[in-house]
């Protein structure tokens, strides 16, 4: 028999399992009102916290409350909220955590202004996050993209670093000058992460960088270059007399 533990200690036990249960469930719940999810944000329970982070129906003010939750996970999940507001996200934004800044930057709610402010982070995930996040604007990629373009030029990029570039070179406000440049990367260290595909499949590329990566040695760049809707005639009918069937296939099919 264990007498470390009495029947009534169990019974406590037992009720404070189901009420955890129960909070859990109804934080998950989309049929859960705001002034439930109000109150769930002050349970003890992380699961029952981190679900009112990710709700869309919390209300303002515990969404600004979970912002200053102990629980690294819990500001991570808020900060990816779209429903966050400003305050919060401003906050966020300066957390210790580079991946709860992180997903600040790669919010679609974040401000252009906060989103500046982080192309300055140390954090690469937080770059990568910019890099993919539709509302980036056009400066703030011209500077990560100088930054990472710079780092190419001397090493050979992690995964993660090139996961930044790529997010750039496929971004439709990347400015001209960056998909050039990330065309015209030189070093052969870097070769193998075919950053001009994504150039390729961009719908913003200009015309001359779709007529160079046309001749591109690479198939499954050129293959994109014929795929994209924005290649313009001339293009394509270059591309009609590729070496490979699929290419010129594709190019009829166009023209």
């Amino acid at each position: 028999m264990n007498t470390a533990a009495t029947p009534y200690e169990f019974s406590i036990l037992g009720v404070s399992t189901q009420e955890k249960i129960a909070s859990r469930s109804l934080a998950n719940s989309s049929d859960t009102d705001a002034d439930t999810l109000k109150q769930l944000a002050n349970h003890d329970d992380f699961y029952v916290r981190r679900a009112v982070a990710t709700h869309f129906n919390t209300p303002v003010t515990a969404l600004k409350q979970l912002g200053n939750d102990v629980e690294e996970q819990i500001r991570f999940y808020l900060a990816a909220n779209p429903q966050t507001p400003v305050e919060a996200l401003e906050k966020l934004a300066l957390d210790e955590s580079g991946d709860v800044r992180s997903q600040v930057a790669g919010n679609m709610r974040t401000p252009i202004k906060i989103l500046e402010q982080l192309a300055n982070d140390s954090y690469i995930e937080t770059l990568r996050q910019l890099a993919e996040n539709r509302v980036t604007s056009a400066e703030i990629l011209q500077k990560i993209g100088d930054q990472m373009l710079e780092i190419t030029a001397d090493k050979t990029l992690s995964a993660l670093e090139a996961a930044v570039l790529r997010g750039i070179s496929v971004h439709s406000n990347t400015p001209v000058e960056i998909l050039d440049k990330i065309c015209a990367i030189a070093n052969p260290h870097n070769y193998n992460w075919l950053f001009p595909l994504g150039v390729a499949k961009n719908l913003q590329t200009p015309d001359y960088l779709l007529d160079r990566l046309a001749s591109h040695d690479d198939y499954d760049v050129r293959f994109a270059v014929a795929n994209n809707p924005s290649t313009p005639i001339f293009v394509l009918e270059k591309l009609a007399t590729d070496k490979e069937y699929s290419i010129r296939q594709t190019v009829a099919n166009k023209i």
